[in-house]
């Protein structure tokens, strides 16, 4: 409820045709100011994103997955947030109890508050590799010869955010103690930090932090990939359609640069067979100019090939606020995406770049 539509100053400039009236009106403005229930101020309504997830809703989901798939899957928590909400993590394997030497692969989603559609993705592949296990030969393949990680939401408290009081809401919630909130956690690791592409200013949508890894969630993300480095990543936002991969800090190429692009190349094609769509390859940098961002992390400390899907819609419209209509089928699409690169992953062994 937005207690602006009852200013009271506004109800006494009124003229109301008889005393009796104001002062009703006066005490159902006074009832409705201090007892209306808004989404998320701790009273009875949850929040509510429609067919998109919430944090307690992709909290509730992700065990119950562990729940009904005991024997592949297993929920475990990365970190905290600076709120202090758990960051989860599902972990789907044919032995999951263990850690195996296997290829593991990272899927990560929600960097970006307002990016609903980016949490959703991940999470329905996770849900389609457990559904799909003992009965699909490819799926059963996958799981059984990789360790698959997936964390739908790395950023539950700007989420939370975005769906109980700014739906454009980007960053974290860090307070920044002098009136502003939020780091962007893309732009708080550590390799090339501070760089172009990245403010200093905290008022800033692309605020870096105080400095790299200052932010409880990223460096959950760092720690946790140090401890299960990936052969392959993938790191979903919106909008745009693109498959990007490093580096985001230069326009130069990275000595990698033929084999990320061949696998973008390869990524952009799986997911235009399903329904069409064009999503575009291209190093990051030619999009703008980021530092510090997941992908450059990943190649340049990792030697990871990481990329960063910008999911549907295209364009600015409807942009960040895609219709729950449109959660399905870009899943979908970008599902044999992320087959292919576990596929891939896989096939490299212990090769390394």
């Amino acid at each position: 409820m937005n207690r602006a539509k009852f200013p009271f100053q506004t109800m006494l400039e009124y003229k109301p045709f008889s005393t009796g009236l104001q002062l009703a009106a006066l005490l159902l403005a006074f009832f409705l100011v201090f007892n209306g229930s808004c989404d998320g101020d701790g009273n009875d309504n949850p929040p509510d994103a429609g067919l998109y997830h919430t944090y307690a809703e992709l909290d509730n989901d992700l065990h119950a997955l562990a729940t009904t798939h005991p024997q592949i899957a297993q929920v475990s928590s990365i970190g905290k947030s600076v709120e202090g909400r758990e960051l989860w993590a599902i972990k789907i394997s044919d032995n999951v109890n263990a850690q195996e030497n296997e290829t593991e692969v990272v899927f990560l989603g929600g960097h970006h508050a307002r990016e609903w559609i980016s949490i959703d993705v991940p999470y329905l592949i996770a849900q389609h590799l457990l559904d799909e296990y003992g009965s699909n030969p490819q799926i059963t393949a996958l799981v059984d010869n990789a360790e698959i990680w997936i964390v739908p939401m790395v950023n539950p408290d700007g989420h939370q955010y975005s769906v109980t009081a700014q739906r454009l809401w980007r960053k974290n919630r860090r307070n920044n103690g002098d009136g502003t909130f939020g780091v962007d956690l893309n732009r708080n690791y550590s390799y090339q930090w501070g760089g172009p592409g990245s403010s200093g200013d905290t008022y800033s949508e692309i605020y870096r932090g105080p400095s790299a890894f200052s932010e409880p969630e990223t460096q959950a993300v760092r720690d946790f990939l140090q401890a299960h480095p990936p052969r392959a990543l993938i790191s979903y936002h919106s909008f745009s359609q693109l498959v990007l991969y490093p580096w985001g800090y230069t326009n130069n190429a990275s000595p990698q640069h033929g084999l990320l692009d061949s696998l973008a190349v390869a990524i952009a094609n799986r997911i235009r067979d399903v329904h069409g769509q064009t999503y575009i390859p291209e190093q990051a940098s030619d999009l703008y100019l980021a530092s510090g961002d997941t992908g450059d992390w990943l190649l340049g400390v990792l030697s990871v090939p990481g990329f960063t899907i910008e999911l549907r819609p295209r364009s600015s419209v409807p942009g960040f606020e895609l219709p729950e209509n449109q959660i399905q089928p870009t899943f979908e699409e970008n599902l044999p995406a992320a087959l292919f690169l576990m596929e891939w992953a896989i096939a490299q062994g212990n090769v390394t770049l």
